[in-house]
């Protein structure tokens, strides 16, 4: 996708059905199973919600943050739908990493597919560290150079995509263990074919 602006992905977003699909990223629903029950979750950038809400539905206390309102509002109906309750912060990254810390740590982190420059997407590692508990859980899962070839969806600008070296100067404070992977997408209509990905499961030191 070539949007970058909250105005954009609204315009995105505006569509009547999930862009991105409804149901669960697959590397989250695989590795979920290694969140304690009721953590609390961050999942950044996650736009209509299909991973918040899902781990919500299995009884974790999530918060989907995104800075487009129409993905969120999508979020909102999609947990009311589903009879589950997901708190929304509509906020952009570059404002939020300089908000107070919450009161109550993360449990776990999820960014699966967050787009950010690379600059931002450092600071906003920076800042869910500090901020995380000891013991706490990350999943994330991004595309790597390679998939700018692949018309699979996702961005071509290399700023927005990510390495494994990314990941290790990115996540230093964290135990991750880290996977390049090819799979098939199989993600509303946005994400569709051969993918070229990294996957990160960490953990908080």
């Amino acid at each position: 996708m070539s949007a970058t602006t909250a105005e954009e992905w609204d315009q995105l977003y505006a569509h009547p059905n999930h862009v991105y699909g409804y149901r669960p990223n697959e590397f989250l629903r695989q590795q979920s199973r290694l969140l304690r029950p009721a953590s609390r979750v961050l999942c950044l950038a996650d736009g209509e919600g299909r991973n918040g809400v899902w781990l919500a539905e299995r009884g974790h206390d999530v918060v989907s943050l995104d800075f487009s309102g129409v993905a969120l509002a999508k979020a909102r109906r999609l947990a009311d739908e589903r009879g589950v309750a997901v708190e929304t912060w509509q906020v952009d990254l570059a404002d939020w990493v300089h908000h107070p810390d919450p009161l109550r740590p993360w449990d776990a982190v999820v960014a699966i597919f967050a787009h950010l420059p690379a600059a931002l997407r450092r600071e906003v590692a920076a800042t869910v560290s500090r901020q995380a508990a000891p013991g706490a859980v990350l999943i994330l899962e991004a595309f790597t150079p390679a998939q700018a070839t692949l018309g699979s969806g996702g961005p071509t600008d290399p700023d927005l995509l990510v390495t494994r070296a990314d990941v290790a100067q990115d996540w230093a404070s964290w135990r991750p263990d880290v996977r390049l992977v090819e799979r098939r997408l199989f993600e509303g209509m946005a994400h569709q074919g051969l993918a070229s990905v990294v996957q990160v499961l960490g953990l908080r030191v």
